[in-house]
């Protein structure tokens, strides 16, 4: 571990739940055989920057899942309203400086990906969160069930929206971000998040970074050219296999 981290007490955790109002059961939902949360979780494993790992639940089968295939967890409370308050009690439980948030709908990412993203989070220096985000096309920033993003200098976010943002209005050659589900959170912010209420925007878009804007945290954003397929409806499970299998494909004619 490189120097710069050696001395911080840094956790990653998976949050998953069951309940889902757009995919009940997501995190138990296979893709090419294997439950998404596996996949999550053993992309994790392969993080050099994260000894310790917890997947979050409070639902039995998730546990039940955990303990069937040795993989870490702790059970949380059933009143989270979303992952970041989950992710916080766990925090807290273990005493951690800063959690890698790791979302449990992010299939495709690779342990490479999450150490990378850790590494630049850290070179900000001082923030509240940062998160991850790639860049998108047109057609996609018009779907809703992405969260897009504006970004302003120095890497600090400026709004998230499901909306396509900002809006071509004048027929402009845009660009368009999308949010990838990775986080770095200091252990203060993260806590601070979860005591503090669910604002007008979080409630009109239903997502939970826009609580972070209304109440001026201070968020950082880091851009990758890793393309990466987020689950959210159980439409998106298809596109997540066709990814990894072109994924396969490629690794394989490489090494060949």
């Amino acid at each position: 571990m490189k120097s710069k981290y050696k001395n911080k007490k840094i956790i990653g955790v998976i949050p998953a739940r069951m309940q889902s109002s757009r995919f009940y059961g997501k995190p138990l939902a296979k893709i090419l055989g294997k439950e998404m949360l596996q996949w999550v979780y053993d992309a994790c494993q392969g993080c050099r920057l994260l000894k310790d790992v917890f997947i979050a639940t409070d639902h039995e089968d998730i546990r039940r899942f955990c303990e069937a295939k040795g993989m870490r967890y702790m059970m949380t409370s059933p009143e989270h309203k979303n992952c970041a308050e989950r992710s916080n009690e766990v925090c807290q439980k273990i005493g951690a400086e800063f959690v890698v948030e790791i979302q449990g709908d992010e299939p495709t990412l690779l342990g490479q990906d999450i150490d990378d993203f850790i590494e630049r989070a850290f070179d900000f220096g001082q923030f509240d969160v940062v998160t991850q985000y790639s860049d998108i096309t047109q057609a996609q920033a018009q779907d809703p069930q992405i969260v897009k993003l504006a970004v302003g200098p120095e890497g600090k976010a400026l709004f998230f929206s499901r909306c396509p943002i900002p809006l071509n209005f004048k027929g402009q050659n845009l660009k368009y971000h999308k949010q990838v589900g990775l986080y770095v959170w200091h252990a203060a912010s993260i806590e601070r998040f979860s005591q503090t209420p669910k604002g007008y925007l979080e409630s009109a878009e239903d997502t939970h970074m826009l609580r972070l804007i209304e109440h001026g945290f201070d968020i950082r954003l880091v851009h990758t050219m890793v393309d990466t397929v987020g689950v959210d409806i159980p439409e998106n499970i298809k596109q997540a296999e066709e990814f990894l299998r072109k994924r396969q494909e490629n690794y394989e004619q490489h090494i060949h």
